[in-house]
Formats: C-alpha cells, structure tokens, sequence
C-alpha cells in the first residue's frame, strides 16, 4: 500500500504525485493558517483572513512543490535500482539466463496457478553438455565460457517464449516447458539436442563442437518439485549411461534416442 502511494512507477506517475502531494501540503498550510490567525491574531484575520488563506496556499505549494518532486524523483530512481539488483539476483552472470533459485520460484508459483481442465501438463527437462571437462582442459577456460554462452542461445532459441530457461549448475542447464505433454516435451528436447550436435562454436580461428545429454520429466500440477527434478535427473543419468548425446524421459516409454532410433521405430510400426 505505501509502495503504491509513495514510490512511482514513471515519470508520468512522479509528476502525477507531485503535483497531487503539493496540493495536500498547501491546502494543509492553508487550514494551519486559518486555525492559527483565527486563533491567535482574529483581528488581522478577520481583515486579511481570504488573503491569507490565498497567500499561505500559494507559497506554500511553490515551496514544497520542488522537493516533492526531489522526493519522488529519488523514490523512483531508488525503486528502479531495487528492480535491476533483483533482476540481476535472479539471472546467472555468465549466460543471463535464470539461476536455479529463480527457476524453482517459477515452478512453485506456477503449481499454485488455476489451469483449465483438460490442460497439457508442463514438462522439466535437464540439460547436461557432454565431456565439457575436455572443452575447457583442451581450449581452455574462456573457450568454456564461450560454449556455454553458445548453449544458452542454442536453448532459448529452440524453446517457445514462454518456456523458462536456466543454468542450474558448471555445465548443466534446465528448461521449464509450460503445457507442453509428453509429446511437445520429446520434441523440445529433441530439438535442443539436435541443434546442439549440429552447432558449430567458432573460438579464436577453432571449431568447438558439443553434444548434450537430456533427461526430462512431466510436471503435473501440485506435483513436488525435487520429486520431478529428481525424476529427470534419473533421466538424465540414463541418457548418460547410455551413451550420451541422447533423451531420455521418466516414466515416457518409447522415447527415441536419436533421429534415426525414431525413423527406424516408425519404419517398423509401419511395416
């Protein structure tokens, strides 16, 4: 409430506020005016009183009017540095995408929210780059530093705006896919992943190519968030095992490894 009154959002609200807070504090001197001569010197207010009460109200809001203005013009400058040091809390400094403590935010705020019925579940799916130990022993840490900047355009640019993208640890990343089912959850997944093998990072005149292990898992709604990441860890731990550069989903059976497993499933299914 005393956000609302006392910190503007732009400067069309900061002169909105001056000028109605300046009002108040003149008409307030006005009252103090009449009270006090009425009080104290009725003879000359009895003469001047109009006067006086014009004359209190204008300088008064002269007066006040410029620090008003001051005091608003540093509420609001204070209130926008408040929201970037926010912003910048939430965001990881390497990439500029969420951190894994705003991520979950996300996720618990979104648990809460009404859907409508019938409603595609969300989706959470793990992202891990594959040997990034070797990148940075082999290139060093700046070409490291270079491939996850590269990784986190690479996700961002494969998912749909409203999906929420994070760097939840050194090499691995995380996708919050909203109402995206089994089916919009395998395809992004696929897709991150495909576009990753077929990236190439260019570092210092060297051609840095990666590959990443995926493992995802349906978010229901009220479902319990270190339940579902847990479920997608082992997803990802068996794309790993497996031989990574592929997806893996928990609790999806049938999900294709590579574009060529899905081609031959659909070639036998066909026959």
């Amino acid at each position: 409430m005393l956000d609302r009154i006392f910190i503007p959002r732009d400067l069309r609200a900061s002169l909105r506020k001056t000028l109605l807070w300046s009002l108040i504090v003149a008409f307030l001197a006005a009252i103090v005016t009449q009270v006090m001569y009425g009080h104290y010197f009725p003879e000359i207010y009895a003469r001047f009183g109009h006067r006086l009460l014009v004359y209190g109200f204008l300088v008064t809001l002269i007066v006040a009017m410029p620090f008003i203005a001051i005091f608003f013009s540093m509420t609001m400058r204070l209130s926008t540095m408040n929201s970037q040091l926010k912003e910048i809390a939430r965001r990881d400094g390497l990439t500029g995408l969420l951190n894994r403590t705003a991520l979950e935010k996300i996720v618990r705020d979104r648990s809460g929210e009404p859907r409508e019925a019938g409603a595609d579940d969300d989706a959470l799916i793990l992202i891990d780059i594959d040997h990034f130990k070797t990148i940075n022993d082999t290139h060093g840490h700046a070409a490291g530093d270079h491939v996850l900047r590269m990784v986190a355009v690479c996700i961002v640019g494969n998912v749909f705006e409203r999906d929420h993208v994070a760097r939840i640890g050194g090499e691995e990343f995380a996708v919050y896919l909203l109402g995206a089912g089994p089916t919009g959850a395998v395809e992004a997944a696929e897709r991150i992943r495909t576009a990753l093998e077929e990236n190439k990072s260019y570092f210092e005149g060297k051609v840095i190519r990666v590959t990443a292990s995926i493992g995802g898992a349906l978010y229901p709604q009220e479902a319990d968030f270190g339940a579902i990441f847990q479920g997608a860890d082992f997803a990802l731990y068996r794309a790993k095992r497996g031989g990574r550069n592929q997806c893996e989903f928990n609790g999806l059976p049938g999900i294709w490894h590579t574009p060529e497993e899905k081609s031959g499933l659909d070639d036998s299914d066909a026959a």
